[in-house]
């Protein structure tokens, strides 16, 4: 039977400085080519996937913001889109205003894709500002008023702090809305001792996404292998035939993980790909 193999990014598929390493982008490419049907599924938007993977031509579709999109990468049309609630997201603003955060909101408008943002914003969030400044992703808009983005489907809350005040907010988040969000708490690796503290609807899971992903694409029949490195991943590591964890993994993920393999330093997930490959292909 066929795999469908699919990679997280950050901490998993890419290098420490979040780039494709020259071994893998030029692997991947030679085993794209030769028919490896193969994806991946990222807390990250086509916004910042496109530069990394360009020159390289992914045959499938993506599943970008931890499930809440399937995009066409080439083209940024998505295929499926998970919203939050209109009145939960309401309710989640207001809630975190009350708490004096101020949230990173990513929306949709049935054309185009926002992320909405407020000023005078801690280095955590000035960090992630610059970061896609630098990146010339369109997305980015300064907004007084972030209740005008509730107009708009909102895709995910994104709250930038101390891990003390985020833990306490998540807790808060949990017994409000009991079941109603897929949230993930965790360190941003690029800038330590920040915490990022993202929520999204409950069906916005990796898994979610690669079911949806498999339907579309007829590849139902498909055994399932899937990479990954944090928490974010246990979903689909849950849903996987073969779930394989980075050496740098989450004890948690580990848990559920069925191998083990290098550090994400040693392009280890391509090449293991390279390996699993040629075994079918002899």
């Amino acid at each position: 039977m066929p795999t469908l193999y699919i990679s997280d990014l950050d901490g998993t598929l890419l290098t420490p400085t979040a780039t494709l390493s020259p071994y893998t982008r030029d692997t991947l490419n030679r085993l794209l080519v030769s028919g490896l049907p193969f994806t991946i599924a990222t807390s990250r938007s086509v916004s910042s996937i496109g530069p990394i993977f360009q020159g390289v031509s992914l045959p499938l579709p993506v599943i970008e913001l931890n499930g809440a999109y399937i995009t066409d990468l080439a083209t940024g049309h998505h295929l499926m889109a998970n919203h939050i609630a209109p009145d939960l997201a309401a309710d989640v603003l207001s809630l975190v205003q009350s708490w004096e955060f101020k949230p990173l909101i990513s929306s949709y408008n049935g054309q185009e894709d926002h992320v909405y943002f407020t000023t005078d914003v801690n280095p955590g969030i000035q960090w992630y500002i610059d970061d896609a400044k630098h990146n010339e992703d369109g997305r980015w808009h300064s907004c007084a008023d972030l209740t005008k983005t509730l107009n708009e489907q909102v895709m995910r809350f994104t709250l930038i702090d101390k891990k003390e005040r985020l833990t306490e907010l998540e807790n808060e988040l949990a017994n409000r809305f009991p079941s109603c969000f897929e949230v993930h708490l965790f360190e941003n690796p690029y800038q330590p001792d920040w915490y990022w503290l993202t929520l999204q609807d409950a069906q916005a899971t990796k898994a979610s996404g690669i079911r949806k992903l498999q339907e579309l694409q007829n590849l139902q029949d498909y055994d399932l292998t899937v990479f990954g490195d944090h928490n974010n991943d246990i979903s689909m590591f849950k849903l996987a035939d073969v779930a394989v964890a980075t050496a740098n993994a989450t004890p948690e993920l580990r848990q559920h993980a069925s191998e083990i393999i290098g550090h994400h330093s040693e392009d280890s997930v391509v090449k293991y790909l390279e390996f699993r490959w040629s075994m079918v292909n002899v």
